[in-house]
């Protein structure tokens, strides 16, 4: 079974790629080795209404995906790692796409 970190977010494509650049910079030894980045993408209208029920309205969105199911950096660590990059009034981070982290 495939885990994984679905993240909304308010910053334009551009802007959330760079952050996700800049996070994987910082943190080069757990990506890609522990977890991988997708690209950032423009979400797709059911996923603004997944990211609205939470209470964002996004303009991009993003996938961690676990590499090492070993979880020696746990998924909470990183959903932190991207809240404390993104700030956490702009970002929406959700295991699985459904459960709020």
């Amino acid at each position: 079974m495939s885990i994984h970190i679905s993240c909304y977010t308010n910053y334009s494509p551009a802007e959330a790629q760079e952050r996700l650049n800049v996070l994987s910079g910082k943190h080069s030894k757990i990506f890609p080795f522990h977890y991988c980045l997708s690209d950032v993408v423009v979400p797709h209208p059911i996923q603004k209404e997944i990211s609205n029920e939470f209470g964002l309205d996004p303009s991009s969105y993003f996938i961690v995906s676990v590499n090492n199911k070993a979880l020696e950096i746990s998924i909470d660590e990183i959903a932190k790692m991207i809240r404390k990059e993104f700030g956490k009034e702009n970002v929406i981070v959700l295991l699985n796409g459904e459960d709020l982290i």
